[in-house]
């Protein structure tokens, strides 16, 4: 009966997961998820299919953003499973393949909580109190929030790490070739999915590992040198196999610039953990008392287990509460590991509660036949309770986001979206520069004109246009200076002519569309530079003048694709040189073997490709490795 209420569970959550994408006109729409963070992850899997092709790495230049960047682990840090996914699957309809993606991540978290209680020796009854604490805590709390902003490998990763670590446990108890491979393989995937779910699951792992020694030091030769040599090998394994898209990221450092946004929490230690009794969803505080009960339990019946899930616990609540006590570690996001925290403390809690209602069902020592069945009116009582703490937040938050005009996860693009592309797709060409006034942190007392919309990570594959704003204002990237968004172009707010007209030169724009009261006024102010195409009193798109052409100094045609740029037609300016509005970036090579050098121009902090061309057609891409000794130029 658990595991069937299990599999029960499981599927209607995944029913819900599909109603909040549209069904099956939603999947088959033509259009991918257009809020949020998921126009950054669908333009990073499309360019990422030709980068693997060029390198059999998920880093390259793409030309689509920020006049020209390294595309790398550094930004985005968690695309490469959605990179994976539309790279083998997403052929004519990259954004079908990626909806499914989005469909399957979604879903599948409740069946790989089930096969982590499964792997901590849980049964039927159970893996079914796991899942279902688990949903509650999905749906009434933070995380489903996750699916919405696109976060996918996130919301992914944390069930995958708790299965990972089971398995890990499970191979330092038994040992053999089969735990080893499936332990070794769940660790590569879940590094695979998102990096920063090694912070949890390698404490959890060591102190698994250490408890494990404790077990053979009581008992001689129960843990053998080749099992030593197993769990040493692991660590390797997961390198080697992430080295694809891990390594690119040491040859392109240089790349990384300063973020502004982290997922940290302002208020102190004591206050966070203080709101887990007052205004934090009712689960958390359910999840810790009946929690700490079931760590207890397993600790004292199954040493390395125990240790195992402590350690899982352990380290998502340093992360997620003690850690934002150290601003130094706001860099790697720690906030968001409380996820971690009640994940396990779900499995925790269901493995407590199984074992109590077991006790009172007779079934532990003293249990005599006559003795009342008292487990199940608990369960009676348990349900009536829960349906009271919990059932109308479930209810509330499952409707808002499944039952109305507008599922969280829909892709049916809205009218804004499709006045965007029209009025792109008629005046544009393929190529062109757009100065695109993204959206995000908003302006006081303004409205956000894309309705939760980032538009600008889809504009690239819907029209062909290079876009100057985006995929996502706050990049940790050097070029990230490169932006136009939030009110502010190239890093100034209530920008100056002069300023616009410098950086222009740069980038070389050929329309603008904007939002921001001040970005409006200044293309209506400066009729000469822009001819207003179209004004919808939110949005105005206009034509900019005297900026065409692909390079800052001497002609040459430019031919951008994912990967690098071909460059034909040069004609030199007077000091014999081309500079191109690309940026230049580490790793960059010609072909054939072409003299140039990076130039920095204005208040770029990244250089400009300057060529001196003799003659012919150069390409110019990201090769890796780097050459050591070989620099621009050669």
């Amino acid at each position: 009966m658990g595991w069937f209420l299990v599999v029960l569970m499981a599927l209607a959550h995944g029913w819900a997961i599909w109603m909040g994408m549209g069904g099956r006109s939603g999947l088959s729409n033509g259009w991918p998820i257009w809020r949020d963070d998921h126009p950054l992850y669908f333009h990073s899997a499309l360019i990422t299919r030709r980068f693997l092709s060029l390198t059999g790495t998920t880093a390259g230049y793409d030309p689509s953003f920020m006049s020209g960047y390294a595309k790398s682990v550094i930004f985005p840090a968690s695309s490469t499973l959605p990179e994976l996914v539309v790279a083998v699957f997403g052929g004519d309809h990259p954004e079908y393949a990626y909806k499914v993606y989005v469909l399957v991540s979604a879903a599948l978290i409740p069946w790989l909580i089930a096969w982590g209680a499964g792997l901590w020796n849980a049964r039927g009854r159970a893996a079914s109190i796991a899942v279902l604490l688990f949903l509650i805590y999905v749906w009434t709390d933070f995380p489903i929030n996750y699916a919405g902003f696109g976060m996918l490998p996130y919301l992914l990763a944390i069930p995958l790490g708790l299965a990972a670590t089971g398995a890990f446990c499970r191979y330092l108890e038994r040992g053999g070739v089969r735990w080893w491979l499936v332990s070794a393989a769940l660790m590569a995937g879940v590094v695979l999915v998102h990096l920063t779910s090694s912070m949890v699951v390698a404490p959890a792992a060591a102190l698994a590992y250490a408890a494990a020694l404790a077990t053979r030091e009581r008992v001689p030769g129960s843990f053998s040198r080749s099992r030593h040599l197993g769990v040493w090998l692991i660590p390797l394994v997961v390198l080697a196999a992430n080295a694809f898209w891990w390594a690119p990221g040491l040859w392109l450092a240089s790349t990384k610039g300063a973020s502004d946004f982290a997922f940290a929490h302002p208020e102190g230690v004591l206050t966070r953990l203080g709101q887990i009794v007052t205004v934090e969803a009712p689960i958390e505080s359910l999840l810790w008392g009946a929690g700490l009960v079931g760590l207890a339990l397993l600790a004292r019946r199954e040493r390395v287990l125990g240790a195992g899930l402590i350690g899982f616990i352990g380290a998502g609540f340093f992360w997620g509460y003690l850690a934002g006590g150290l601003r130094s570690l706001d860099f790697l996001q720690p906030g968001r590991h409380t996820y971690a925290v009640y994940t396990g403390l779900a499995l925790a809690s269901a493995l407590g509660i199984a074992e109590i209602l077991s006790r009172l069902a007779g079934a532990g020592a003293g249990a005599t036949e006559d003795r009342p069945r008292l487990d199940r009116w608990a369960v009676l009582g348990l349900i009536l309770i829960g349906l009271r703490l919990f059932g109308p937040a479930m209810q509330a938050s499952v409707l808002s986001r499944v039952a109305g005009p507008h599922p969280f996860l829909e892709s049916r693009p809205s009218d804004r979206l499709l006045w965007v592309v029209g009025h792109i797709q008629r005046s544009m060409q393929r190529g062109e520069r757009l100065l695109y006034e993204e959206g995000g942190f908003g302006l006081p007392g303004i409205p956000d004109p894309f309705q939760g919309g980032r538009f600008s990570g889809i504009l690239p594959w819907k029209t062909g246009v290079e876009v100057i704003g985006g995929p996502y204002l706050h990049a940790s990237l050097v070029t990230n200076f490169t932006q136009f968004g939030e009110g502010k172009l190239f890093g100034e707010a209530n920008w100056s002519r002069s300023h616009f007209v410098r950086y222009a030169r740069l980038y070389r724009p050929a329309y603008i569309l904007c939002w921001s009261p001040w970005a409006r006024g200044f293309c209506r102010s400066n009729p000469d530079l822009f001819e207003v195409l179209d004004d919808d009193g939110t949005l105005l798109f206009a034509r900019v003048n005297g900026f065409a052409g692909d390079t800052v100094e001497g002609t040459a045609q430019v031919e951008a694709t994912p990967g690098g740029l071909v460059v034909r037609d040069c004609m030199p300016g007077v000091d014999g040189t081309v500079v191109l509005r690309y940026h230049s970036v580490p790793c960059l090579r010609t072909l054939p073997p072409t003299r140039w050098d990076p130039v920095y121009l204005e208040q770029d902090p990244t250089p400009f490709i300057r060529l001196r061309p003799t003659g012919g057609s150069v390409a110019l891409e990201i090769r890796f490795p780097p050459k050591r000794g070989r620099g621009p130029g050669h």
